[in-house]
């Protein structure tokens, strides 16, 4: 027997395109579905508890009521799509579609090709929230986007590899995450085509199929890298997540060299060789705080870009025995491969709670949602997450910043900072032979 679902991860398929398209300088959304579904996809963020929140993109929507559920919502559709290209100066137009548009079989196509007809640049793509959760509706409206796109010419330079499984709003730092992997491939003589953020927009939507490689962080990436595959040749490069830490990130940047045959010259060696460096100095010098934890049995609950990587990289800098558990519901054609690395899988915060219990668990990392159930079932709890509604302000996990971020916030959960201690030290009684030198 089904249960309901309580305290879901992230939202439904509508509420990740939307992030996503918003996050795509160009893209402007018409939400053709009833008028909460637009609302609550800044709701499910987190943005806030009442009204519109302030991470909510600005869209358009047919706002659905009764009578367009029962007798069709197409003219109503017609309308909004016509009033917003008369105030939409160049870019792109993409409808999204809810549960009741797709449940009552309304011809969005027919819509769409009217304008395309018209020299609009116009794009459907179908995102109702039963085809799955928020990471879903991401993959599905790059896909769409990048099905439709014809290829940008190319320009004479470094490799260009494109950046697919990042899903902005959805994962924590995602913007962090995608300037940090751009530096790594600059450093050695390769270029990143991001599609997302301030360095983002249409042309780089448009570049991404004169790419020479898509490089898939996750495997809600694997859709729109196939359809370039598919469209146009470009060979596919699939990652075990994010690169947490130098080693990492160096594997990484050898694999995508590897690849595209472009060899590491002596300045992208150099770069390599300067990351590992100054990573050792830094391990180094926290290296007697980290010696002292006593060791943790550990979960990091998490989604696919994340969860993995950072259980890797715990447990090969600090030796504890480390789980992965993925919030995010992976598709079902990747969750039984990842559960033979002995990865599991939660819906929602009970599938987690049930999870940490059956773990034994006493140390928790994780996104804000799994920090709290953590804490809430009395275990010490690590937010590597960034604030509600501030993804764009949140630092990454890549490289070696990233590494460097997670250790400071083990010692600072799990070690009294040397000022606590010397505090500590201080209201100590004072031994009597101290105390007739002192005099």
């Amino acid at each position: 027997m089904g249960r309901p679902t309580i305290f879901p991860f992230g939202g439904c398929a509508l509420h990740g395109a939307l992030h996503t398209a918003a996050a795509i300088p160009g893209v402007t959304v018409v939400v053709h579905s009833t008028p909460g579904c637009a609302l609550r996809a800044g709701l499910s963020a987190g943005g806030g508890r009442y009204g519109a929140p302030p991470g909510l993109p600005r869209i358009a929507a047919t706002n659905m009521a009764d009578k367009h559920v029962v007798f069709g919502g197409t003219s109503r559709l017609r309308e909004e799509m016509k009033n917003a290209l008369a105030v939409l100066e160049g870019g792109m137009l993409a409808v999204l579609t809810g549960c009741p548009a797709e449940m009552i079989g309304d011809d969005v196509g027919a819509m769409v090709k009217e304008l395309t007809a018209q020299g609009e640049r116009v794009v459907a793509v179908p995102t109702a929230g039963f085809h799955g959760p928020a990471h879903e509706g991401h993959a599905r409206l790059l896909a769409g986007l990048l099905a439709q796109i014809a290829p940008a010419p190319t320009r004479a330079g470094r490799p260009l590899v494109n950046l697919f499984g990042i899903a902005p709003g959805l994962d924590p730092g995602w913007l962090a995450e995608i300037e940090t992997l751009s530096r790594l491939l600059e450093g050695v003589g390769l270029a990143a085509n991001p599609i997302f953020g301030p360095e983002g927009g249409l042309a780089s939507l448009e570049a991404a199929a004169g790419a020479a490689l898509s490089l898939v962080l996750s495997p809600w990436g694997t859709a729109p890298a196939e359809v370039l595959a598919a469209r146009h040749g470009i060979p596919v490069l699939v990652a075990d997540g994010l690169p947490v830490g130098a080693e990492a990130a160096e594997a990484l940047v050898r694999r995508l060299s590897d690849r595209l045959g472009h060899p590491l010259d002596a300045g992208a060696e150099g770069s390599l060789a300067r990351e590992r460096a100054q990573q050792g100095w830094r391990f180094d010098a926290v290296l007697e705080r980290l010696a002292v934890l006593a060791p943790r049995r550990v979960v990091v609950a998490d989604g696919s870009l994340r969860a993995g990587a950072l259980a890797r990289f715990l447990a090969g800098t600090l030796g504890w025995p480390v789980r992965a558990i993925l919030t995010d519901s992976p598709p079902e054609g990747v969750r039984a491969p990842l559960a033979e690395t002995g990865l599991a899988c939660a819906a929602d915060g009970a599938d987690l709670a049930r999870l940490l219990d059956e773990s034994g668990a006493d140390l928790v990392l994780g996104g804000a949602s799994a920090a709290a159930i953590a804490a809430a079932r009395g275990l010490c709890a690590v937010d590597l997450g960034a604030a509600p509604g501030l993804e764009v302000l949140g630092a990454g996990l890549s490289g070696r910043a990233g590494a460097e971020r997670v250790l400071a916030a083990l010692l600072l959960a799990l070690a009294p900072a040397p000022q606590a201690a010397l505090a500590l030290r201080s209201r100590a009684p004072v031994p009597p032979v101290f105390a007739r030198v002192a005099e």
